[in-house]
């Protein structure tokens, strides 16, 4: 296996989530004044979006710290998967807040109050938008820098975030130029559609992680890329297997060989495909089988799994 990264690596893949919970936190606490002067539902619910931004965030930053720890007795594939179990609990965290500010909405509606102060609602609200923006950007690098699928997700989140903000930008300039009572509660509802069709998709993408499911469909092509820049006496392959583990890439295979190479030729090429798979794909913890080549037909793995020939 690849040795882990440092633990000032890990440090490092962690500090955008902590910059941007402490930016979350002020974002939400300058929302919530916001509502509670101007009365809006639109802006109550951009606030609880952000304060849900924040505990995702916060949340990813101990697990991606949590996640870089090395292998260990009681873990001997690491703790990657803490990234998605993380995940998991946030989508559900992220599912109750939408619940919340749908029941705020449709509460707004029916009693149809007015909203106060819609200038410093929407400089609130432009402000947000700048924000959401600088954090989706911020996140977006680090996840590619640092390959770690938990910042990508909340990188992902900020993104959609923007939807949000202009959509309550919407209400206070409708409500600058004409009286809409009804919009305000509706774009809550919309936002609140938003929350929960995000941790819809969080909840399905930790779930399938979680499950082991198969690397993206980019990085099993590098992987069968790898194994066909090898000719005779590499014949084919087969049972190739991938998942995924927070940053980390696990892929098994088993190549075919001609029977009549030596032991230690067989072993020197296994080692040089292994080599060629971790250098396509980073962080790759990868095993290979050498088979004979013809195969034996009474083999029980011959028809299992992805097969290939090179």
């Amino acid at each position: 296996m690849q040795p882990r990264t440092d633990h000032s690596n890990a440090s490092q893949r962690a500090r955008p989530a902590l910059q941007v919970t402490i930016g979350s936190l002020i974002l939400a606490a300058i929302k919530g004044l916001g509502a509670w002067l101007t009365g809006s539902a639109s802006l109550l619910a951009a606030a609880v979006d952000s304060a849900g931004d924040a505990l995702m965030s916060a949340g990813n930053w101990f697990v991606v710290k949590a996640a870089d720890q090395p292998p260990d007795k009681e873990h001997p594939f690491g703790h990657g998967k803490l990234e998605h179990l993380a995940g998991l609990i946030q989508a559900l965290f992220i599912a109750a807040s939408g619940v919340f500010v749908i029941r705020e909405a449709f509460r707004t509606l029916g009693g149809s109050q007015d909203i106060d102060h819609p200038a410093v609602g929407l400089g609130i609200a432009a402000l947000s938008l700048v924000a959401a923006w600088a954090f989706a950007r911020h996140l977006a690098r680090a996840a590619r820098e640092h390959d770690s699928p938990a910042l990508k997700a909340d990188s992902l989140h900020y993104g959609s975030d923007l939807f949000t903000h202009l959509g309550v930008i919407l209400v206070f300039l409708f409500d600058l130029v004409t009286d809409f009572p009804w919009l305000d509660p509706a774009v809550a509802a919309i936002i609140a559609a938003i929350i929960l069709h995000t941790a819809w998709g969080l909840l399905l993408e930790s779930v399938s992680r979680l499950m082991d499911s198969e690397l993206e469909g980019e990085e099993v092509r590098a992987v069968e890329a790898a194994i066909a820049t090898f000719g005779p006496p590499l014949r084919g392959y087969h049972d190739l297997l991938t998942r995924r583990s927070g940053s980390d890439r696990f892929v098994q295979a088993h190549v075919e060989i001609d029977a009549t190479v030596s032991f230690r030729e067989a072993h020197e090429l296994v080692e040089q495909v292994e080599r060629a798979i971790k250098t396509r794909l980073p962080r790759a913890h990868v095993i290979i089988h050498a088979d004979p080549w013809p195969e034996n037909p009474a083999d029980p793995h011959k028809d299992f799994a992805r097969a290939g020939t090179v």
